[in-house]
């Protein structure tokens, strides 16, 4: 199984509208896109989204081949699914050590 960590870094938030405020006026960053329930800044040699959600982050991501083989390797190994919502999603992860990633099949 392979696992390639991306460029990809998500945190997530219920209040999205003052993160953002926050990132581009204190931290200076450029917003490169922006939808309803997201952002994308960017921030050299990695993108860091910020979603509408509970809080949760920040999350790493992995690209990965087989995304269901993938899952069941590391839910045998003490993973948990957090949030999935099924292909073409992001499949949230907690790691036996309380850490929060995201696989997404390429």
């Amino acid at each position: 199984m392979s696992y390639r960590i991306s460029e990809n870094i998500n945190i997530e938030t219920p209040n999205l509208e003052e993160a953002v405020q926050f990132y581009t006026e204190v931290l200076g960053l450029r917003i490169a896109e922006m939808g309803n329930d997201w952002a994308r800044f960017d921030a050299g040699k990695i993108n860091l989204h910020i979603s509408r959600g509970r809080t949760l982050g920040p999350i790493t991501e992995y690209y990965v081949e087989d995304l269901e083989k993938s899952k069941e390797t590391l839910l045998e190994r003490g993973c948990t699914v957090v949030r999935w919502d099924g292909k073409g999603q992001p499949c949230y992860m907690r790691d036996p050590f309380g850490f929060v990633f995201n696989l997404w099949e390429v």
